[in-house]
């Protein structure tokens, strides 16, 4: 089935390949790359450029350490690259650390871009590369230090890798074994101009099905939920394509064994370097916590399961509002059989992913970020379905076409409100640079300053100089010098070693902290 663009100009262009390349690097660069070094650092980017600082320093890339102690709650793969983004510049930067997410989204823009010209035609790559980050998470997540959008862009190729796995699966319209069962085995051994063929087709499946679980492995090592958004879409298809038997045959174990021995061999050489405790400690403590709601530090939060598919849908608008048409079963009609297995695999990636992250007990929606391309990808069928006059809606003296354009033209807007008033006002109520600051004038140089229960990286990367982690006062060192502290509020209240205050200010969640200094003789 072809489609044709009531938009002259707009074919004209999409049939273009290298100007639809140079329009989206264009559009990449504004959208993901405009604002990245605007404003300090906010929430967890902080301990994202701490990390990675220390890996510049210690040259430990396998274990990243935090005030000294190794820290397993996430994988080193965030990290690594903000190192390896900052290593040129010998230190770690707001725009450095913010950089591998800005080609993350990018790569996620250009995968959008390729499988949908692939499936249906190049003004549909188009459109699906256009829609895709429109929507409040990617405004935060696409130019912020942070794992999330590292996370998509794995899980995003990983996905598109086994689709074309697949492809060739079901183009072969069965498999080898299945074949010989139903005695269909008959390859002419004797013909040499054949033998190429099967031997093409099973070395490209080989190489898709192997791209796509390391690509999991690299998502695994990036955040731990990679593989669930990847299993959590690929078993609902193939279940739904009635070919479940391919997750049990050599290609998908050969490959998932490769991806878990990469996985472990990390794991391995980690628990070396920083110890079995700590790593199972951290690496259970997080997981459980996320999945299980016994290990959860609160009772089960039934009202939030309900709210929780209304707040993805509401911090992907407003590509939401129209990805909730295809729902509609009619829709499918619409489409040729390629464009109906497109709509398949969008719809596997989106609802049953949205389903599970309802239920576990973390509601936070970034957590569910990785779906957002599936909930994009519907959007932009229906879009390419509205713009070739498939579905019935009509607005007066207003096209598609320019209701797409008008779109694009408000969120270019909202980027900018982004970056020139949201981004300085949050960093006006929050100062981490201005606090780190008046922190440094009183603590000595060359002086350790030692938290405990902090949970402020933002001021802590700010600061700049050595910090150190203690878990009880009676740790601090004896060395007849001052030591220096940054406690909270409960610990302030609770401590019983005698101590001067030096500055009280609030971190960037607003909780009251203090800056103390004891002397040898109150130890």
């Amino acid at each position: 089935m072809s489609f044709r663009f009531p938009i002259d100009g707009f074919n004209s262009l999409a049939k273009r390949k290298p100007i639809i390349i140079v329009t989206l690097l264009l559009f990449c660069g504004f959208f993901f790359f405009y604002g990245i070094a605007a404003g300090d650092f906010y929430r967890t980017e902080g301990l994202r450029g701490i990390l990675a600082a220390e890996i510049l320093r210690n040259g430990n890339w396998i274990v990243p350490t935090l005030y000294g102690e190794p820290f397993f709650t996430k994988p080193p793969g965030m990290y690594v690259a903000i190192a390896l983004a900052s290593r040129p510049f010998g230190t770690v930067m707001e725009w450095t650390a913010r950089l591998p997410a800005a080609l993350a989204a990018t790569a996620t823009a250009f995968l959008f871009y390729f499988y949908f010209r692939r499936q249906i035609d190049p003004r549909a790559g188009l459109i699906a590369a256009l829609l895709l980050p429109l929507s409040f998470m990617w405004l935060d997540k696409a130019t912020a230090a942070e794992i999330d959008m590292v996370e998509v862009a794995w899980v995003t190729l990983a996905l598109i890798c086994f689709l074309r796995a697949l492809e060739i699966a079901e183009a072969e319209g069965s498999t080898f074994e299945d074949q010989k069962n139903r005695g269909a085995c008959h390859v002419r051994r004797g013909a040499s101009n054949d033998a190429p063929r099967p031997r093409l087709r099973a070395s490209r499946l080989w190489f898709w099905w192997l791209a796509a679980l390391l690509s999991v492995a690299g998502g695994l090592l990036t955040k731990w939920t990679a593989p669930a958004f990847f299993y959590g879409t690929v078993i609902p298809l193939l279940w739904w394509r009635g070919r479940l038997r391919l997750l049990f045959q050599r290609h998908h174990l050969v490959a998932a064994g490769a991806a878990a021995g990469i996985c472990l061999a990390w794991a391995g050489w980690a628990i070396a370097l920083g110890g079995w405790q700590p790593f199972l400690t951290m690496v259970s403590r997080e997981g459980l916590m996320h999945i299980s709601p016994s290990h959860h530090h609160r009772p089960y939060p039934w009202l939030e399961t309900l709210v929780h598919p209304f707040r993805i849908l509401g911090a992907s608008l407003p590509i939401s509002v129209f990805a909730l048409p295809a729902l509609s079963p009619g829709f499918a009609r619409l489409w040729d059989e390629r464009g109906r297995r497109l709509l398949q695999t969008l719809q596997c990636w989106t609802w049953p992913n949205l389903l599970v992250w309802s239920l576990v007990p973390e509601h936070a929606p970034r957590q569910s970020f990785p779906l957002f391309p599936g909930l994009a990808g519907l959007a932009a069928m229906v879009w390419v379905a509205w713009l070739t006059n498939r579905l019935p809606w009509r607005l007066p003296k207003v096209t598609p076409g320019k209701v797409l354009v008008g779109l694009l033209i408000c969120w270019l807007g909202v980027k900018l409100a982004y970056v020139h008033a949201v981004v300085p006002e949050r960093m006006h109520k929050r100062a981490p640079r201005n606090k780190a600051e008046q922190i440094r004038n009183l603590v000595p140089e060359g002086a350790v300053l030692y938290v405990f229960r902090l949970k402020d990286e933002g001021i802590m990367f700010y600061y700049g100089r050595p910090v150190r982690r203690l878990q009880q006062f009676k740790q601090l060192p004896s060395n007849g010098e001052p030591a220096y502290c940054i406690l909270d509020e409960p610990e302030w209240k609770q401590s019983d070693c005698p101590m001067e205050v030096l500055l009280r200010l609030q971190d960037e969640q607003g909780a009251p902290i203090v800056l103390a200094r004891t002397s040898p003789a109150t130890r």
